[in-house]
C-alpha cells in the first residue's frame, strides 16, 4: 500500500489581474535565461473561493494524513468515518491543487505529503 503525505503550501488571496502578471513576469524571466524557482504558495481568487475549495472535511483528512499517514485510501476512510467515496473526491481535490500527491502501491493508492 502507498504512504499517505501533505504538502506544506501557503494559501493566501490574490486577484486574477495579479496572479496574471505574476505569471507574465515568470514568462519574461524565463524568456531572458533567468532561473525561476517554484514557490510554495496556493492563490485563491477571493476568500469565497477559497472556502468552497478547502472544507473543514478536507481540512480533515490533510490533519489525519499529516499526523498518521494512513497506508491507503480505505485506511483513511476508517480513520475519519468518512464514506470512501466522498474520501475519493476530496483527495482528487487536493491533489488536484497540489496540497498532496497520490501513490501507487500494487493494487492500491495513499494519499502523500511532499
Amino acid at each position: 500500500m502507498p504512504n499517505m503525505k501533505a504538502n506544506f503550501r501557503t494559501i493566501g488571496i490574490k486577484s486574477l489581474e495579479d496572479c496574471l502578471a505574476d505569471a507574465a513576469a515568470c514568462m519574461e524571466a524565463i524568456e531572458h535565461g533567468e532561473k525561476v524557482t517554484k514557490k510554495s504558495t496556493y492563490y485563491f481568487s477571493s476568500f469565497e473561493a477559497f472556502r468552497k475549495a478547502m472544507t473543514p472535511q478536507r481540512f480533515a483528512l490533510l490533519k489525519v494524513i499529516r499526523e498518521k499517514q494512513p497506508d491507503s485510501i480505505q485506511a483513511l476512510a476508517s480513520m475519519t468515518g468518512r464514506d470512501i467515496k466522498n474520501i475519493s473526491e476530496d483527495l482528487k481535490t487536493l491533489t488536484n491543487m497540489d496540497l498532496i500527491g497520490m501513490e501507487q502501491h500494487g493494487r492500491g493508492k495513499s494519499a502523500v505529503t511532499y
